[in-house]
């Protein structure tokens, strides 16, 4: 089965790399979604103080769908991990192709289309 790597960008006011930590294993601890996440650097990366990740930091986590199951864990679990965090986070999902689409803790519709899409998209060219 072919893997297509999607990249989860994190948006919020505060986030330390603790807490992207702590998404990377939340997401890695679903079985649909174990030992395809990863963190990934940006171009752009520049740590805060106290750990805390600068405004041109990018919170960024990859990972690896091939299924349809895949997909629905990932759609499944991030509105509640979003849901848990304090202050309010938005996730950009976005495809190879540059396709993307924004989840937050109300609504991952959008999202699920999108993946779906890429993975059919993804299917079909080989």
């Amino acid at each position: 089965m072919k893997l297509v790597d999607i990249r989860l960008r994190f948006i919020a006011e505060e986030m330390t790399a603790k807490e992207l930590v702590q998404f990377q294993r939340q997401l890695d601890s679903e079985p649909e979604l174990r030992s395809r996440v990863r963190r990934i650097a940006a171009d752009d990366a520049s740590a805060g103080p106290e750990g805390r990740m600068g405004s041109s930091m990018a919170q960024l986590l990859a990972v690896s769908l091939g299924s349809g199951g895949a997909v629905s864990a990932l759609v499944a679990v991030l509105p509640s991990l979003l849901r848990a965090r304090r202050s309010d986070t938005t996730v950009e999902v976005t495809l190879p192709d540059g396709r993307s689409a924004k989840i937050t803790a109300g609504s991952a519709e959008d999202a699920r289309a999108l993946l779906e899409s890429a993975l059919r998209d993804h299917s079909s060219q080989g």
